[in-house]
């Protein structure tokens, strides 16, 4: 099973990813964690390694190169979810033609819809702990007492509306592109957790599923 789950910013992706990705025992590839991994090992080139420094987004030939990498190893073989890539139809096509290299393709491609005033409400009250990771909300599933928490710039209100702007004006031709193919299932992003898991499984034709 190859899937490929794509939503706005603050729709529950990397939530989505690790749920899915126990239901079906496939490993979840996220072309954000891949760039800072390869930064950190040092395997990241030098001219990839000055633009991701200086803020700016890496040609499709790099993120390419390294999922090419990545889903070559053996824990790929039964498939995997791939989180945050693609975003644009170019990145679709070179995505379509690394697999059928390897001589497979996309399954399905999961979309998260979730209403935008709801989507800067999530943004706006997340925090996240600085010393575990964890990511709270201050309304929904605040911290403990103690907590050290951060308020990331990206999402203060000032930054949450032209992150959802770019998300939009960089996706718009891609969710159409994966629709015209019939990989497409839109899926309710509103709910818990565990309700929207179940809805991708409805829409994939497993309800109920608890794995492959």
């Amino acid at each position: 099973m190859i899937l490929v789950l794509v939503g706005p910013p603050g729709a529950g992706k990397g939530t989505q990813a690790k749920l899915l990705c126990a239901r079906f025992g496939i490993p979840q590839i996220s072309t954000g964690d891949m760039l800072r991994e390869a930064k950190r090992s040092g395997t990241l080139e030098k001219r990839y390694l000055d633009i991701m420094d200086s803020g700016g987004l890496l040609p499709d030939e790099a993120v390419i190169g390294l999922i090419d990498r990545r889903t070559a190893e053996p824990d790929c073989s039964g498939g995997f979810l791939l989180d945050g890539f693609p975003r644009t139809v170019p990145q679709a096509d070179a995505l379509d033609a690394l697999l059928a290299g390897q001589g497979s393709g996309i399954d399905a491609v999961i979309q998260l819809d979730v209403p935008r005033s709801l989507l800067e409400e999530r943004l706006i009250h997340r925090r996240t702990d600085k010393r575990s990771g964890q990511i709270y909300h201050l309304v929904y599933n605040p911290p403990p007492p103690g907590a050290e928490l951060e308020h990331r710039a990206d999402d203060r209100p000032e930054a949450v509306g032209k992150r959802l702007d770019a998300y939009e004006a960089m996706t718009a031709a891609l969710l159409p592109f994966y629709e015209q193919k019939g990989l497409l299932r839109r899926v309710d992003g509103v709910g818990t957790p565990e309700e929207v898991t179940q809805r991708v499984m409805s829409a994939l034709g497993r309800p109920g599923s608890g794995g492959e």
